[in-house]
């Protein structure tokens, strides 16, 4: 696993979740596809139904023979017909000739669709290495994509929905580490757990850090967790009735040791102006405003 060493705080290790597919760490002995009669999971989760999300995306590592299940390192979410959001962990040190996109996938063994590639990467400017702060970058791909695209969370609602969304339960996606009787694997098929949002308090303590506004920490004691191959993919809620992009997975611990807790994520209401700033045409959930003189066209 690649291990982050806080510089000038108490040591710690963060276990980041972006390992491919034929990685396995701390010499486990397991299978790398679904066991037979085993539902893949997020840790405490479920598989995903197929169609779901449309707007699902896995970032695959090129390769001279092209296998999408052994590629697959990363996720995120297509939010214009050429651009992708994903976690800036997972592009960093990376050229867009290193990097191909497969949108709207669902089954990384059967699926047929192109695999696209990249156009340019922009990582977030104030992306910190060390601490991972400012987690998000934009991938633009080299041709449009007519898969649906998701609806980002911007902070307002018609709903009023808290724009902290302490206590919200969000759905976390990916196609990480899944953990069934002989062990985790890496599962074929997309999966989803539910992890509410709790306070930021929680994840200070357990990562030695003071967690940024634009983070958000979410998830149980243990149990139900995000894991490795999970980076860059969103954690939505429904919103003004439709599902919203909240935020994306960042950092969190070693899965296997800790049975799943509170893990960090990328607050996507925190950087509209960077997502608009490349991408003027992504769709962000808006609060209506009342226009009071309209009840003077009233009767009285």
């Amino acid at each position: 696993m690649t291990a982050f060493l806080l510089t000038g705080r108490r040591l710690l290790f963060f276990i980041l979740l972006l390992l491919p597919h034929f990685v396995f760490a701390g010499g486990f002995s397991r299978p790398t596809t679904e066991p037979q009669g085993i539902t893949a999971k997020i840790l405490g989760g479920s598989q995903a139904k197929s169609g779901d999300w449309p707007w699902m995306v896995a970032l695959l590592m090129k390769s001279s023979e092209p296998d999408t299940y052994q590629d697959q390192y990363c996720s995120g979410v297509l939010i214009d017909s050429s651009w992708v959001l994903t976690a800036a962990h997972c592009v960093e040190g990376r050229s867009p000739g290193d990097i191909e996109v497969a949108v709207g996938i669902y089954d990384l063994k059967s699926f047929s669709g192109p695999r696209i590639a990249v156009q340019t990467i922009h990582m977030h400017p104030g992306y910190n290495t060390t601490i991972l702060t400012n987690d998000i970058a934009l991938i633009e791909l080299q041709q449009p994509s007519a898969q649906p695209t998701i609806t980002l969370y911007s902070g307002r609602s018609r709903e009023n929905m808290p724009a902290d969304l302490l206590g919200v339960t969000l759905t976390a996606l990916g196609w990480g580490w899944a953990d069934g009787p002989a062990g985790f694997y890496y599962p074929e098929k997309l999966r989803q757990v539910d992890l509410p949002v709790v306070d930021q308090g929680i994840c200070n303590n357990i990562y030695h850090v003071s967690l940024l506004s634009s983070q958000i920490c979410a998830g149980y004691y243990e149990g139900k967790d995000v894991c490795n191959g999970d980076s860059g993919g969103p954690v939505v809620t429904m919103i003004d009735g439709e599902w919203v992009h909240t935020g994306l997975v960042s950092y969190g611990m070693n899965c296997k040791i800790y049975n799943g807790w509170y893990g960090v994520y990328t607050r996507t209401s925190a950087f509209v102006d960077f997502i608009r700033g490349y991408v003027p045409t992504a769709r962000f959930t808006s609060q209506n405003i009342g226009l009071p003189w309209l009840l003077l066209l009233t009767k009285p």
